[in-house]
């Protein structure tokens, strides 16, 4: 199994509040952000849809654009490879 490094964008106070909650538990910051990682992953492999994670009302004022259908819709792109290419050119909430 390879192992592959992603970096992930905190602003300071998720960051501070990240640490403390890893030292709560006697554990780094890393080993939390891959449980928080791998029980989302679960969650929605089990069936959960964006909506046991974010308040659909947040989803409608989702002005970032996080969804990925919204980004295809709204610059007219038809698959993955060249939505990731239209993010990494400066897509806003990429």
């Amino acid at each position: 199994m390879s192992v592959t490094t992603m970096g992930i964008k905190l602003d300071g106070e998720t960051r501070s509040r990240l640490k403390s909650a890893a030292a709560q538990l006697d554990r780094t910051s890393h080993w939390f952000m891959k449980k928080a990682i791998l029980n989302l992953i679960e969650k929605v492999e089990a069936g959960a849809g964006v909506e046991a994670f974010v308040a659909l009302e947040a989803l409608e004022r989702d002005t970032l654009r996080h969804s990925i259908a919204r980004r295809r819709a709204d610059n007219g792109l038809l698959d993955d490879t060249a939505l990731m290419a239209s993010a990494k050119g400066g897509v806003h909430g990429a």
